[in-house]
């Protein structure tokens, strides 16, 4: 494999030079390969969910300052909420 800076990289891809063999490696790169999705993001199941307006607006506010998708506030929330509830039925019935 050559060694060589992204900006000759770029260069070379913007004449549209073929880079793909001559300065990657096929062993460690993906190009071309299929990968099987994990059975996790096979089951996405949407819904439609009512939320308050104003609701909306704070999960907007948490998206912009976190740099994220409202999609993934609401997600990393729900993930944390359903996490201390599994967390507190454990502990309840330890007692």
């Amino acid at each position: 494999m050559n060694n060589i800076s992204t900006e000759q990289l770029e260069q070379k891809i913007e004449t549209g030079e073929e880079i793909i063999d001559t300065y990657f490696a096929p062993n460690t790169t993906r190009i071309g390969k299929i990968y099987e999705t994990i059975e996790r993001r096979k089951q996405v199941i949407q819904k439609n969910l009512e939320l308050p307006e104003s609701m909306i607006r704070e999960i907007n506010q948490i998206a912009n300052e976190l740099n994220i998708s409202s999609d993934a506030v609401i997600k990393m929330m729900l993930r944390r909420n359903l996490s201390e509830h599994y967390l507190a039925q454990k502990t309840s019935f330890k007692k």
